[in-house]
This record gives C-alpha cells, structure tokens and sequence, in this order.
C-alpha cells in the first residue's frame, strides 16, 4: 500500500507535484500554534478568560480567510496568494514573542489565523486547475496525504522545541515557512517554462457536464448536508482524549492507539482507495462515505472497551479518507464557473466551523445528559441522517449525480 501510495504521488503532473511538497513542508511548520495556549498561560499577567480570546482569534482569523478567498483570487492567483499568506505568516510569527499586551496579541494572532489559512483554499484551486477531472479525487487525496504526514511531524517537532525554550518555538516556526516560501517561488519559477507548456498539455478539459449541473442549489446543498460531516470529524482532534480518559476512565495508551490507527489508516490506504474509487462518482463516494461514518462515530459512542473503539476508529477513519476527497471533488464539479474559489472557502470555512464549535457543542450535551458518550452517538446519527437527505435530495434533483 506504502508503494502504491508512493508511486501515485510520483504519478501527479510537475505542478502538482511541487504542490505536494509545499504542502508537507508547510504543515511541518505547525510547530507553534498547539503550543499557544502553554505559551500564553506561561505570560502571567495573562487572564484565562483572555487566553481563551487569544486563542479564539486564530480561529476567527481561519474563517475569515475561507470567506475572503474568492475576492482575494480575483485579484491574485492561487500561487500568488499562498506566497502572500506564507511571507505575512512567518513575519507575524517574529512579533508574537516580543508582545506583552492582550489586546496586540489578539490582534496578531488574528492575522496569524487568516494568514495561516489562506493556503488551504489555494491549494485546493491549484488542485482543480492543474488535475485531469477524472483524476480529481486521487489529486486531492494526495494534498490530504502531505497535510497528514506534515501535521503528524510539525507538533512533535514543535513539542521538542517548545520544551528547550518556549519562545524559540516561534522562531522555528517562522524559519520553515520561510523555507516553504523560497522551495514553492523557486519551483514556480522553474516551471513557468516552455516545458511547462507541454504539461499542460497533458490535462484533459474538463467534461462539459450539463449546463443544470451548475445550478446554485447543487453546492448548497452539498455544502450545508456536509456540515454534520464536519461538526462529527471535528471530534477526534478536540475531544478524544477527554472522552476516552475522563469520560470512560481509560488509560492514555489508547488515546494513542487510536491516533496511531488513523494516522496510518490515511497514509496507506487513501490513496489506493481512492484511486480504485476514481471512477465512481462523488456522489455514490460521498454516500459510502457518510455511511461508513455514522457508523464509526455510533460505534464509538457505544464501545468502553479499548479494542472496540479501536474498531471504531477504523470504521469512522474509512469513511474520513473516502468523504472529503469526495466532497472537495463534488464542489469542483457541481460549482459554477468563477464559483469555484468561493465555494472551497466555503467548504474549508465548515471545517473550521466544527472545529471551533464542537468543544462547546459537546461540553453542553454531556452536561446536560451527564453521559459523556452521548455526543457521539448523537453525531453518529446526525451524519446518518445527512446521509438520507443526500440521497432524497439527489432523487428531488437538489443535488447532481456527478
């Protein structure tokens, strides 16, 4: 699978092949923003109340960076706005450590988040200009694979750093942006050629779906019925170990096993996957998908034995490397022309969307319920149902099969 995995990615065209890379390099750099809230509480003059605005900022900054991206890449190009987002990114990084004041940390740590995020979007856009449509799926699960490998290795790093000298994490930082900036300008530079030309080449247009594919409602309605999918897989990143540790008294080992099994889930087995899926269309992907994780996430509201939510995490996992190559896939089909930018904003604005919301959303249903697995399950269901409605809303034509 390691193999396969390895020569699907030697398989993309140049540019996406650079892009491949950028994106690993860049998310090795998530080294200092895990760190912040460690970073902040160790700023005694600091309140928790504003450690939590500090940190919140970040993800106010995120969201607005999804909203802006489709004025920001009628400006610039996609290429052009990630080099934006990584010089601002790594000069903003050399001022955090020098601020005392709450007010001037919110404030950079809110272009921070927007500066951070703008490359997201970009990269997706980049993604759907220089891959074939059939290929689509297996292009962006190779930009998950690099977001993956890198956002495993940038918190250890990080880690590392953090615990020798605290400040000297956002230096680091700002030194490997820097170095995804200069390997991204330099490549771009190197296939702007004429050989470039005949690359280009080798993409095929993309097919001329019918012109109702393009009808508004078909996003929106993807869009908002994947919202479920974002608020569920939100979970795992933010309230895992709380559930696992505190809520069903397990060991910390197998918070760590089930990061383990994901991680490895997605490094060998989404690309082949998706590739063997490539000629299935988003549509029947994004139903499978859903399925698979309504599953995972029920299975994992009901299990308190570690190997059972292992099991879980296999099911929900799955359904993770099969749905947003799925997603990302069906917006770049069903989005109107000069809609596509807004609506991967869109689609990357929901992801943030869970993640900022979840904690909260979970931390009132278990206090309400007192059952802390109550969220899961409930989850679970509300992907389900999602699941559903996609199918009804195909049948009513809200959505296309494509």
């Amino acid at each position: 699978m390691l193999r396969q995995s390895f020569q699907l990615v030697r398989s993309l065209n140049p540019q996406l092949r650079v892009l491949f890379v950028t994106t690993l390099i860049y998310r090795v750099s998530t080294m200092a923003f895990p760190f912040l809230s460690a970073w902040l509480y160790a700023q005694e003059e600091l309140l928790a109340y504003q450690v939590g605005v500090i940190v919140g900022a970040f993800g106010i900054g995120a969201l607005v960076s999804d909203l802006l991206i489709s004025p920001i890449l009628r400006i610039m190009s996609a290429s052009q706005a990630i080099k934006s987002g990584l010089y601002i990114y790594a000069i903003v990084l050399l001022f955090i450590p020098h601020l005392e004041k709450g007010y001037s940390l919110v404030l950079m740590t809110l272009i921070w988040g927007m500066a951070y995020e703008i490359f997201t979007p970009s990269a997706f856009s980049m993604t759907i200009e220089h891959s074939a449509e059939e290929n689509r799926k297996v292009a962006f699960s190779c930009n998950r694979l690099a977001i993956n490998i890198g956002m495993a290795i940038g918190p250890a790093l990080g880690g590392l750093v953090f615990a020798f000298q605290s400040d000297l994490v956002f230096y680091v930082n700002s030194g490997v942006v820097l170095i995804t900036l200069i390997y991204f300008s330099v490549m771009q530079r190197q296939l702007v050629s004429p050989s470039d030309r005949s690359t280009r080449r080798d993409l095929k247009p993309e097919q001329n779906h019918q012109e109702s594919t393009n009808r508004p409602v078909y996003f929106w309605s993807s869009f908002f019925l994947s919202l479920p999918i974002h608020l569920a897989y939100a979970l795992p990143p933010t309230v895992l170990s709380v559930y696992m540790v505190n809520g069903l008294g397990l060991e910390a080992y197998w918070v760590s096993f089930v990061y383990i099994t994901n991680a490895l889930l997605v490094t060998f087995f989404e690309l082949p996957i998706n590739n063997y899926m490539k000629h299935m269309t988003s549509y029947v992907s994004m139903l499978v998908g859903y399925l698979l994780g309504a599953m995972g996430f029920i299975t994992m509201g009901i299990a308190q034995i570690g190997p059972m939510l292992i099991l879980a995490t296999v099911i929900w996992t799955l359904g993770e490397l099969i749905v947003f190559p799925s997603l990302l896939d069906y917006i770049s089909k069903s989005s109107g022309k000069g809609k596509k930018s807004r609506n991967l904003g869109l689609h990357s604005a929901g992801v943030n969307i869970g993640i900022i919301f979840t904690p909260a959303i979970v931390s009132l249903l278990t206090v309400q319920t007192g059952d802390p697995s109550f969220a899961w399950v409930s989850a679970g269901a509300l992907v389900f149902i999602s699941m559903v409605m996609l199918y009804l809303s195909e049948k009513a034509h809200f959505l296309k099969r494509v």
